[in-house]
């Protein structure tokens, strides 16, 4: 009997050889890795390049040299609006939500991708604009009821603690329905038991999307180690390690790049 070898799942975004300076500053520098299905994260110390690498990815900036590859795509030259059509959506480390708007209606913002109809629709409510964004509508209270802000009032988003607009940007990203999902430090100022609802929420969404992928940058390594499988270092702009967290995270040379050499030799 022949054993059929398992087919390789192909990587949902690829960095090929990317660097990027600002300045006389290099900032990544022939960054190469591939991000594949589930969840992977991106830890390294402040400054080595991580959210230039989600900048890169979404559009926001354009690197110096290398390519980026989402879905087997370069995503080169193409507006960050562009981007998200393609199913990339992001969150930011401060959260850029519309501070007037309620928590539903700033998540009700990420479904833009999904509105089939043209501004006269939703003008003039006809139908299927109707139809349209009470589904939408639906869609976000579950996603917040999912993150841990089911019982979330109906004021203006901006007046809420930073925490609470941390977990709203991310079912505003979730809205999108993302192939790629990219979360800049979502656990920044959330407590213990918001972090617990923001794993089990993200890990309820993706149980019922396995094609997609979420790359995390965060400094608490305990959510990494919880959500991640894999996880890949930035330091001064380079990858120096990749693999499951319980490898990368007793590797000396990761040890000596967030502590320093005399720690990391136990001095």
């Amino acid at each position: 009997m022949t054993v059929q070898e398992a087919t390789p799942v192909a990587p949902v975004v690829e960095f090929v050889d990317v660097s990027k300076s600002f300045g006389g500053n290099v900032v990544l520098e022939g960054v190469t890795l591939a991000v594949q299905p589930g969840f992977t994260g991106l830890i390294g110390p402040n400054g080595a390049g991580k959210t230039t690498c989600l900048n890169v990815v979404s559009g926001y900036l354009q690197p110096d040299a290398g390519d980026v590859r989402v879905g087997g795509r370069s995503v080169l030259g193409i507006a960050p609006s562009r981007v998200a059509r393609r199913g990339v959506s992001r969150t930011f480390q401060t959260p850029r939500l519309i501070p007037n708007l309620s928590a539903v209606e700033n998540v009700m913002v990420g479904g833009t991708r999904h509105y089939r109809y043209g501004h006269l629709a939703e003008l003039f409510g006809l139908p299927m604009a109707r139809r349209n964004e009470r589904t939408q509508r639906d869609r976000a209270y579950e996603l917040l009821a999912d993150l841990g802000l089911g019982a979330m009032p109906d004021g203006a988003a901006g007046g809420f603690p930073i925490g609470s607009q941390k977990i709203i940007e991310v079912a505003r990203a979730l809205l999108n329905d993302p192939t790629l999902l990219l979360l800049d430090e979502p656990a920044a100022g959330l407590g213990a038991e918001d972090v617990d609802k923001l794993v089990t929420g993200l890990n309820s969404w993706m149980r019922h999307r396995p094609g997609a992928a979420v790359m995390i940058i965060e400094h608490d390594l305990e959510l990494i180690t919880r959500l991640c499988p894999a996880v890949a270092v930035l330091h001064f702009g380079r990858i120096i390690q990749s693999g499951a967290p319980k490898d990368v995270l007793r590797d000396p040379v990761v040890v000596e790049a967030y502590l320093g050499a005399d720690v990391a030799a136990g001095d």
